[in-house]
C-alpha cells in the first residue's frame, strides 16, 4: 500500500472521495485535501478528459496509416510548440518581477502585470479572447407601433 501523494492526488481527480483515497493508498485524506486545493484541482476533474480521450482515440483508430502518421506529427509539433511558449513564458514573468523588485515604478509595475497577463494566456490559465457581453442599457426599451393616419381630401 505504500503510494505516493500523487498516486492520492491522481485518485481524487478520477472521482474517489478523500476518504476513499486514504484507504487505498494509505495517506491521510486530509494531506490529500490540502495537496489537492495547493495544486488547484478538483475531485472528478478528469472523468470528462478520460471520456473525450477515449472518443479521439476511436476516431484515430479509424484512419488509415498515413493520415495516423500526419496527425501524429502535426499534434508533437504543436506540443513542441506549447512546450517552448510555456516554458519561456515562465522565465519572461520571471524577469519581469526581478525588474519590478529591483526598481519598483509605476511604469515597471505595469508592464510586469501585462507580462504576468500574457504569461497566463500562454499557460492557458485565461482564454485569449475574453468572452464579452455587450449589455446596452441606454437602448430603447419599448418597441411602438407607428401611429396609422387616415387621410381624406376634402375638395
Amino acid at each position: 500500500m505504500a503510494k505516493t501523494l500523487d498516486d492520492a492526488i491522481a485518485l481524487f481527480r478520477a472521482g474517489h472521495s478523500p476518504r476513499e483515497c486514504e484507504k487505498l493508498t494509505g495517506i491521510q485524506f486530509m494531506k490529500i485535501v490540502r495537496e489537492a486545493k495547493k495544486r488547484g484541482v478538483e475531485k472528478g476533474d478528469l472523468i470528462q478528459l478520460k471520456s473525450s480521450m477515449a472518443e479521439n482515440v476511436t476516431k484515430f483508430d479509424t484512419l488509415n496509416d498515413t493520415e495516423q502518421e500526419t496527425v501524429t506529427k502535426e499534434v508533437a509539433k504543436q506540443l513542441e510548440g506549447m512546450q517552448f511558449y510555456t516554458t519561456h513564458a515562465r522565465i519572461v514573468s520571471k524577469i519581469a518581477l526581478k525588474s519590478l523588485q529591483s526598481d519598483m515604478t509605476n511604469q515597471n509595475a505595469k508592464t510586469a502585470m501585462a507580462t504576468l497577463k500574457e504569461g497566463m494566456v500562454v499557460e492557458g490559465l485565461v482564454p485569449f479572447y475574453q468572452n464579452s457581453t455587450i449589455n446596452n442599457t441606454n437602448a430603447q426599451q419599448t418597441n411602438i407601433e407607428p401611429m396609422k393616419v387616415n387621410v381624406t381630401v376634402i375638395d
